[in-house]
């Protein structure tokens, strides 16, 4: 039987600052490509400011995510290569986060590409089921029993600041094209046709 240990190397501490930074270049290339739902002259709308550094961050937590994911799928291969006959329990230990995994890709497809309403509270909804909704799951599948000191269930500070820049941002709002977005064009139009009379 072999032992396995996970050890960090200079290059794998570079490789874990480089990839989050890499992958908010490619998502913030990608994004820009694709027009914003709104447009208001002067006003900011497009992928770039703070919304770069909240994919930063977003970008990290999905790096951290996978990682865990596939090492704990890894485990659980290793256990089902050593005996069939834990499959399932070794299975079920990987479902909590293949739920974060599934959850922040999904965050990062949506307000990389979508350009709705619908693509910002899906990506929103996703980014909570890749957290507390992930950390919840632990609770029937794994029997762990519930710790509010342990992170909150989840619910960290990044992820109430990150719903609430998503959903009360005027970047944001022209950016998915929101109700607010189009209150802000609708604004801005009616006093363009004011100064023009």
């Amino acid at each position: 039987m072999t032992d396995a240990a996970v050890t960090f190397s200079t290059a794998g501490i570079l490789i874990a600052v480089a990839a989050p930074l890499l992958l908010t270049v490619a998502l913030a290339l990608v994004a820009r490509a694709v027009p914003p739902a709104v447009r208001v002259p002067g006003v900011a709308g497009g992928v770039g400011g703070l919304m770069l550094v909240f994919f930063f961050f977003l970008a990290a937590e999905a790096t951290f995510v996978l990682f865990q994911f596939g090492r704990a799928a890894g485990e659980a291969a290793g256990v089902i290569a050593m005996d069939a006959s834990f499959a399932w329990p070794a299975l079920k230990t990987i479902i909590p986060q293949g739920v974060a995994a599934v959850g922040m890709i999904l965050t990062l497809l949506l307000l990389t590409v979508g350009r709705s309403p619908g693509a910002l509270y899906g990506a929103v909804a996703a980014f909570w089921a890749a957290g507390p909704v992930a950390d919840l799951l632990r609770m029937p599948i794994l029997g762990i029993p519930f710790d509010v000191s342990q992170n909150f269930m989840g619910i960290s500070a990044f992820t109430i600041i990150a719903t609430c820049y998503l959903l009360f941002s005027t970047r944001t709002s022209l950016l998915y094209g929101t109700r607010s977005g189009r209150q802000i064009a609708a604004r801005y139009e009616a006093i363009r046709k004011t100064n023009e009379a």
